[in-house]
């Protein structure tokens, strides 16, 4: 009977042709003093032999201390700020610290993190992931780490997750648009190939039109690969296909829906009249702070209870470390639809 040999960390050195010290500082999130072709060789190790770090599988086994691990993909995000509200003020309430890490939407650095935060002995991981596709997460998770998603799914595995009703979300706005009288809803979204929450709301926004309007919107998807400059130029670029049109926007977040105003108003494209806007509102700022009602007219959203998403998934992390077995865990929060100026036209 053959029994497989367990990778070590001099396996990984020497296949990467770099020694033990170096394939520490990578796995530490120390890689300053290497060069980027030296990280890559040493991922692309890692990757291809499923290696898990001595310190990180023996913490695996203790899982004793009170710390839990939280990848941020964009920290300077206000939606990842009210996330963090929610986790902290749960964790507090059970007495475990929070480490934070942020990726930067780089699939690389949360690796680098991920392997960085369990070597430090976090008793369980909360992820808000950089990448739809995402095999090193799922290969963690196998080897025992507990682990909820925060609003972004993965690709070809299921972990527990908290977050929203993408297609309820979209519906409620594209049913609305339609009541109004809009004839052709737009959809502004950056990059969505690798981001499941923005992949599951062009989703849903295409299903809503189909359902709502009767043709496929494919067409009417703007994709924001750049700054707010496109924005302009696709507002510049469009021209009704019969007349009578009139067009409405929906931003996919809080920042495509704010560039798709300050557009709107460089141009001088009159809201509700000339063209509608309404998004998800996703930062969960209080009311004092709510940029919608900062807007002239203010602005339609449907309330992403980011918040709360971050309190119910630390929650069923705490949940999931009590109890390994169990399955997973897909916990839909409602949106909240709030109907204002900017989409509500005089008839």
């Amino acid at each position: 009977m053959n029994i497989k040999k367990r990778v070590t960390i001099g396996d990984v050195a020497a296949a990467a042709g770099v020694s033990k010290t170096t394939v520490s500082r990578y796995i530490n999130g120390k890689q300053e003093l290497m060069s980027e072709k030296t990280r890559e060789r040493i991922q692309t190790v890692i990757e291809m032999t499923n290696y898990t770090p001595s310190d990180i599988a023996s913490n695996l086994k203790k899982r004793t201390t009170n710390l839990i691990g939280l990848l941020i993909a964009d920290i300077l995000s206000p939606f990842s700020s009210a996330l963090i509200a929610g986790i902290s003020r749960y964790l507090e309430e059970c007495g475990y610290t929070l480490l934070i890490a942020d990726t930067s939407e780089s699939a690389e650095k949360e690796q680098r993190a991920l392997n960085s935060l369990l070597s430090k002995g976090v008793s369980g991981m909360l992820v808000n992931t950089a990448s739809y596709s995402n095999d090193f997460l799922i290969q963690t998770q196998c080897s025992g780490v507990p682990i909820v998603l925060c609003d972004r799914y993965v690709r070809n595995h299921n972990f527990d997750i908290v977050t929203t009703d993408h297609y309820e979300c979209m519906s409620k706005m594209v049913v609305h648009l339609k009541k109004q009288g809009y004839t052709r809803p737009l959809l502004f979204v950056q990059d969505w190939e690798n981001n499941a929450t923005r992949l599951k709301r062009r989703e849903a926004f295409l299903k809503s039109v189909q359902e709502n309007y009767g043709y496929n919107a494919e067409d009417d998807v703007y994709t924001l690969r750049s700054e707010g400059a496109v924005v302009l130029d696709y507002l510049k670029r469009l021209q009704p296909r019969k007349e009578g049109e009139i067009p409405a926007a929906i931003g996919c977040n809080s920042i495509t829906t704010v560039k798709v105003l300050h557009a709107a108003r460089e141009l001088g494209i009159s809201i509700p009249e000339q063209i509608g806007l309404c998004g998800p509102e996703d930062w969960d700022w209080s009311n004092e702070m709510n940029w919608p009602f900062m807007a002239k007219p203010n602005v339609t959203t449907v309330k992403i209870p980011a918040m709360q998403m971050g309190y119910e998934a630390a929650k069923l992390l705490i949940d999931r470390m009590k109890d390994t077995e169990r399955p997973p865990k897909e916990i839909l929060l409602p949106c909240e639809f709030n109907a204002r100026g900017s989409t509500l036209r005089k008839f």
